[in-house]
């Protein structure tokens, strides 16, 4: 909660001293169509009594550096992505920065420092590379409400510690340089990502009917708008957002 909020002053503040010296400052998502976009990746840990419970200790090491506690809860994050980011990537502008080689994590996997990879493990100046303190969720950008899009992101990571998922094999290379077939696309589009969340009975009992009837409609409407300004949307989302 205290993470939402703290973007929540950040962005509001950025927007207010901007504005002040006569700028406008936006966070959407792709602003540009010949450049990368922006995005507001998102580092979690797991604490408990002051310590990071996403780091092994006493020997309790996966054998993908973390401990088991941290991988379930990873591997519920990237089993449900796909879902996710009806959340985390909220607008149809969202998924032209989802595109290959732009280091938004474009394909459904997972990898050790991987920038192409939309979830990725990292290890912080001064600890063991063979040792994960954390990972980070890339395809979340700063047009989504930090406070639905965290909510999904830890009710994913608590079904995973529930089921005790595991995650895949990291992939350590470029996705889009794979055979066709070996990792597949995350969704290419907000019509698809809401599809996801449709069929996603473990989101939908976390976050409850209304909460979940009213997010899809919200994205739907959204899908509705964009769908008919023809392109001319960019100035209003840069404004907007």
């Amino acid at each position: 909660m205290e993470a939402a909020d703290n973007l929540v002053f950040l962005k509001e503040t950025i927007r207010a001293v901007a504005n002040r010296n006569g700028l406008l400052a936006t966070f959407i998502p792709k602003y540009a169509s010949n450049d990368v976009g922006s995005g507001c990746h998102v580092h979690l840990s797991l604490w408990q009594n002051g310590k990071n419970k996403f780091m092994a200790e006493d020997g309790s090491i996966t054998k993908h550096g973390m401990s088991t506690i941290g991988e379930e809860f990873m591997a519920g994050v990237f089993h449900h992505l796909p879902s996710i980011l009806a959340f985390t990537a909220p607008l149809p502008n969202s998924y032209e920065r989802l595109k290959p080689n732009t280091w938004s994590g474009a394909y459904h996997c997972w990898g050790k420092e991987n920038r192409e990879a939309p979830i990725r493990t990292a290890c912080p100046p001064g600890i063991s590379s063979e040792v994960v303190s954390n990972f980070e969720i890339k395809a979340f950008d700063g047009c989504a409400n930090p406070y639905l899009g965290l909510a999904a992101v830890i009710a994913a990571g608590i079904d995973g510690l529930r089921k005790h998922l595991v995650l895949p094999e990291p992939v350590d290379t470029n996705p889009d340089s794979l055979k066709e077939g070996a990792v597949h696309r995350l969704p290419t589009s907000l019509d698809e990502s809401v599809a996801e969340l449709r069929k996603n009975e473990v989101l939908k009992n976390f976050i409850g009917d209304k909460l979940m009837n009213a997010v899809i409609a919200v994205r739907e409407a959204e899908i509705r708008y964009y769908s008919a300004t023809l392109g001319d949307d960019m100035e209003q989302l840069i404004h907007r957002y």
